[in-house]
């Protein structure tokens, strides 16, 4: 890696980001074009086939939008914490919202289809991701942003937040891929000399571009290089 872009972990930041990022666009446009009306039959449609919401809204917003906010603060390394607060907590609500919505899109789906519910791995460690997801940012609010606690209070909790940010991403990204798995497992994705060539090569598509987003993320989450410098006030032991 340093070989390619050099030492200088200013410069190079910038450029893993943006490499990131790319990735993660691709990511969401090909589980988007999953279920485009020029690819499958079966299109977009709330009423008919919720489930074709599903991936959409939990990459967007679990893999994606999740993905950002949590590297707000060494993205925004020089803005004043408190604005990178908000912005952390904005785009969490936003994926809260995305996750939602693809939650309860697969919940409609099994009740169309009179189906069970959560019966595959897929399906409790999604499950599972999202009430972790929830009760983080539950104790992040209160803890950071309102009412905030005590400075020694917040001192002892940040490195247990910063550990289960990682871990419910990590979750997320498991998630989608099993989940990937499981919907090519259980179609003709596969068959030598399918007819669903196309969205076979879709759905592969989307799995790189998915994993090497979430690897550049932890990568940039892990290297102590990237952290934001401590700030000149209170809070700078909790950086």
């Amino acid at each position: 890696m340093f070989a390619i872009l050099g030492r200088n972990s200013q410069s190079n930041y910038p450029i893993l980001l943006g490499l990131g990022e790319f990735f993660g666009a691709l990511s969401v446009l090909f589980v988007g074009l999953f279920f485009d009306k020029h690819v499958y039959s079966s299109t977009y449609n709330w009423t008919t086939d919720p489930f074709t919401f599903h991936p959409l809204m939990m990459t967007t917003g679990l893999l994606f939008c999740y993905g950002n906010a949590i590297l707000l603060y060494r993205t925004f390394r020089q803005t004043p914490k408190l604005t990178v607060k908000i912005l952390h907590a904005l785009f969490l609500i936003l994926s809260l919202i995305f996750g939602a919505v693809g939650f309860t899109a697969i919940i409609r789906a099994k009740i169309l289809d009179n189906e069970s519910h959560f019966i595959s791995f897929h399906s409790w460690l999604g499950l599972l991701t999202l009430i972790l997801f929830v009760l983080q940012w539950i104790c992040g609010f209160i803890s950071f942003l309102f009412p905030k606690l005590s400075l020694d209070t917040r001192t002892k909790y940040m490195p247990t937040h910063r550990f289960w940010g990682k871990i419910i991403f990590l979750s997320a990204v498991i998630t989608i891929l099993a989940g990937l798995s499981e919907l090519g497992t259980f179609s003709s994705f596969f068959v030598k000399d399918d007819a669903e060539r196309k969205r076979r090569l879709i759905m592969n598509f989307f799995g790189v571009f998915t994993l090497l987003f979430s690897l550049i993320v932890i990568y940039l989450l892990t290297n102590p290089d990237y952290q934001r410098p401590p700030d000149e006030d209170t809070d700078q032991r909790i950086q």
